[in-house]
């Protein structure tokens, strides 16, 4: 990716919808059904359905290109963990999920047997990694970024983007996992059981478990499309996230600044001044996810 712009790496930061899903419907059949938790390769899988003719593919991407995403699903997420307002059905899914024929990644991987029960004709695939080395994965990434000050303190501020994904993430882990604490006590046990429901749920012969590693042979076979040409996508998962966080929280910072400060304090000298501290403090702490 060396020499590409932050546009053309992260164009879901700059080409933002507000689409509301409530006013859509299916437009494509729903074929895939990417299930694996987050930090199993699925930015590399994201990118080889798209490449096999499987997309337009459902990612967290996807939320930052529309945030109003994630309001819907945090109805999705308040009917199933905390019993407020009405499950899911179909007819739902298909408006928040009808624009695409595959799904990854979270939130989708927490609304496995929804899914798979509203699309009984999708195949599913899980994609595998170890236990411990997903472990460690996320708590340095996807736990660590939602929990830090700066980036608590721009949610608050920030209502285009950041502050409507980070309320998503942490009721989307308080449900799961118990809130982000709960996931560093009970993590790799929740991962085993996710597991082990989807294999219970899913015929065989509609089920891959599969790892980014393995290339691009069972895979295509599984999904009867040819091999082509050219490696398996492989992306540094830690690297692109970190980036793409590194990003989103400049760009809200900029975004208060403008918006929210500016305004009060009336001259460009007062805003640097009133946020020379959190800048200086944020940019150490979004600079630490690249190295």
């Amino acid at each position: 990716m060396a020499g590409l712009s932050s546009s053309e790496r992260f164009p879901e930061l700059y080409n933002q919808a507000h689409v509301d899903r409530r006013t859509c419907t299916r437009v494509v059949p729903m074929r895939v059904l990417v299930l694996g938790m987050m930090r199993t390769g699925i930015m590399s899988m994201h990118q080889a359905l798209n490449q096999l003719g499987q997309g337009p593919v459902y990612h967290m991407l996807s939320i930052l290109r529309n945030p109003p995403d994630s309001t819907m699903w945090q109805e999705a997420i308040d009917a199933k963990y905390f019993h407020k307002g009405k499950p899911f059905t179909r007819s739902d899914w298909d408006q928040l999920l009808g624009q695409c024929a595959s799904v990854t990644d979270l939130p989708p991987a927490f609304f496995a047997e929804e899914l798979i029960t509203a699309y009984p004709d999708a195949k599913v695939i899980l994609t595998n990694r170890d236990v411990d080395a997903w472990y460690h994965s996320v708590m340095t990434t996807v736990i660590a970024a939602p929990r830090h000050p700066f980036i608590s303190a721009l949610s608050y501020f920030d209502n285009d983007s950041l502050g409507m994904w980070r309320p998503m993430i942490r009721k989307m882990f308080e449900g799961a996992f118990g809130g982000l604490a709960g996931f560093e006590a009970n993590g790799k046990e929740i991962y085993r059981e996710h597991y082990d429901k989807v294999r219970a749920m899913v015929p065989k012969e509609r089920l891959l478990d599969f790892q980014v590693g393995e290339g691009w042979e069972r895979l295509c076979e599984f999904l009867e499309v040819p091999v082509p040409e050219g490696p398996f996508p492989r992306v540094n998962e830690a690297k692109a996230f970190g980036d793409r966080i590194a990003l989103i929280g400049q760009r809200a910072l900029k975004n208060v600044m403008l918006t929210k400060v500016l305004p009060v304090l009336g001259t460009v000298t007062a805003v640097a001044a009133a946020g020379y501290y959190w800048m200086d403090e944020g940019y150490a702490f979004l600079s630490s996810f690249l190295d």
